[in-house]
C-alpha cells in the first residue's frame, strides 16, 4: 500500500489521529495531534482512508513510551502512547466536538446555558475491577484478543488491572483456567468457540467468575455483584457518577431505565420518592432486590416498557443506554410522560449526542454536562448530561 507524509490535526473518535490529503480524510492509527508522520494506507474507502504510522518525523512532546509490552499487540487499549493527564485534555474535546457537531449543542458557548463540571479521573494504572478474560484450554494461554483480530495474546500481567484480576493472569492462572473449564462446560453457546470467554469483577473481598456473589461498597453503600451482570469497571470514579445524578433528580417519582443492579435507584430512593427500576436481564433484578429498599422492579427491556405504558406522571427518569442509545419509542415515550428532568449517562458520546437531538424536539435542554474518565490508557468515555423540559 501507499506511503504518505500527512500532519496530524487532531484525534477522533475511537482515538486515531485525522489528517487530511488531496481532499481525503485520513484516520491514522498510533498518531498525536501536530505530528508529522510518514503513513501507510491500509485501507481506501473512497471518500476516506485509514492508515498506520510507519515512522515519526516530529513527535508530540505528549507521546510517551507504552508502558505495556503488549500495547503493540493486545486490542485491550489505544492510547498508552499519549501521556495520561492529555488523554483526558484529547478525550472531553471529542466529546464536545460530537455534541456540537451531531447534536448541535456548543456546551462551552455561554449562551448555551449549561454547567460544565470538570472531568472526573482515576489513577491511570491499576483502576480496573471487571474484565472479561480469553482463555484457550488446550494450550493454558489466557489473556486478551489482538488488535483487530480474534487471535489471543497470552498474557501474564496487564497493568490496567486491579492486583486482584491481574494475579489470575499470573499466580493465580490455575484458578483463571478451572473457571474457564466450568463455563465451557456449563454453557452451551461456548462449546464451538476457539477460546472461552470468563468475566470477572473484583469485589472488595474476593473475586467473582461466575453467579458467585460478592460486594462492593460505593459511597456508604453495599452492592451485590457477580461476575455475569454489568457493573462499572472503574469503581475510582463512580462515586463522582453517582453524585452527579442523586444530587439532580427532582420531584418524588422516578424512573431508572436499564437499571442495572440498581446502582443509580439505591442513591434516589426514600425520601418519600417513589422509584421504579426496569431492567431486561432477571439476574440483574435479582441482584438489585437485595441492593434496593423500597424501588418497585420491572424484568422487561427499557423498549418494551416505553411501547407498553401511555402518559404517566413522573418526575424523573434516569436513562443508563448501551451504546447504541435510546430507541426511538424510548424517546417518543419521554417525549409522552414529560418529565421535568432526564439524566442520561452515556458511553458513546455519538448516540448521546444524536439522542439530544431528538429530546430537544420535545422540548428538552442540556443544564448540566460532565465526563467520566472510567477507562485510562483506552479512547473509551463515559458521559452524564442533564436535561430540563422548557415548559411542563
Amino acid at each position: 500500500m501507499a506511503n504518505i507524509q500527512l500532519t496530524i490535526e487532531k484525534l477522533v473518535e475511537g482515538g486515531d489521529g485525522l489528517a487530511r490529503s488531496g481532499g481525503k480524510t485520513i484516520f491514522v492509527a498510533g498518531a498525536l495531534p501536530m505530528e508529522e508522520v510518514m503513513a501507510v494506507i491500509v485501507e481506501d474507502k473512497g471518500d476516506f482512508s485509514r492508515a498506520v504510522v510507519q515512522s515519526i518525523l516530529s513527535p508530540s512532546p505528549d507521546r510517551v513510551v507504552p508502558a505495556c509490552p503488549y500495547y503493540q499487540e493486545c486490542g485491550g487499549c489505544d492510547l498508552q502512547h499519549l501521556e495520561a493527564g492529555m488523554q483526558t485534555v484529547h478525550k472531553e474535546k471529542i466529546c464536545k466536538e460530537n455534541l456540537k457537531r451531531i447534536g448541535g449543542l456548543e456546551i462551552d458557548a455561554p449562551e448555551s446555558g449549561v454547567t460544565v463540571i470538570p472531568t472526573a479521573t482515576s489513577p491511570a494504572w491499576g483502576y480496573r475491577s471487571r474484565v472479561r478474560f480469553h482463555v484457550d484450554l488446550a494450550t493454558g494461554r489466557s489473556g486478551f484478543l489482538a488488535k483487530k483480530s480474534d487471535e489471543l495474546i497470552d498474557i501474564d500481567s496487564c497493568p490496567v488491572l486491579c492486583p486482584s484480576l491481574d494475579k489470575l493472569l499470573g499466580e493465580k492462572r490455575p484458578l483463571l483456567l478451572k473457571a474457564a473449564r466450568m463455563r465451557k462446560a456449563s454453557e452451551g453457546w461456548q462449546a464451538g468457540k476457539r477460546y472461552v470467554e470468563v468475566p470477572a469483577f473484583a469485589g472488595d473481598r474476593g473475586v467473582s467468575l461466575s453467579s458467585h456473589e460478592v460486594s462492593v461498597e460505593v459511597s456508604g453503600k453495599t452492592f451485590f455483584v457477580d461476575s455475569d451482570v454489568f457493573f462499572q469497571s472503574n469503581r475510582l470514579v463512580l462515586p463522582a457518577m453517582v453524585d452527579f445524578v442523586r444530587t439532580r433528580v427532582t420531584g418524588k417519582r422516578i424512573m431508572d431505565l436499564y437499571s442495572g443492579v440498581g446502582t443509580f435507584a439505591a442513591f434516589v430512593e426514600g425520601e418519600g420518592r417513589s422509584v421504579v427500576a426496569v431492567e431486561r436481564d432477571a439476574r440483574c433484578l435479582e441482584l438489585a432486590s437485595r441492593n434496593l429498599q423500597s424501588t418497585e422492579f420491572f424484568t422487561q427491556s427499557a423498549e418494551h416498557w416505553a411501547r407498553s405504558r401511555k402518559a404517566q406522571p413522573v418526575s424523573t427518569v434516569i436513562v443508563d443506554p448501551p451504546r447504541g442509545g435510546l430507541d426511538e419509542s424510548v424517546v417518543a415515550a419521554l417525549g409522552s410522560w414529560r418529565p421535568k428532568t432526564i439524566l442520561y449517562i452515556s458511553c458513546n458520546s455519538v448516540t448521546l449526542a444524536r439522542d439530544i437531538k431528538r429530546l430537544s424536539s420535545h422540548g428538552y435542554r442540556a443544564k448540566a454536562f460532565q465526563m467520566f474518565d472510567l477507562y485510562p490508557q483506552t479512547s473509551h468515555t463515559e458521559v452524564a448530561v442533564c436535561l430540563e423540559k422548557d415548559h411542563l
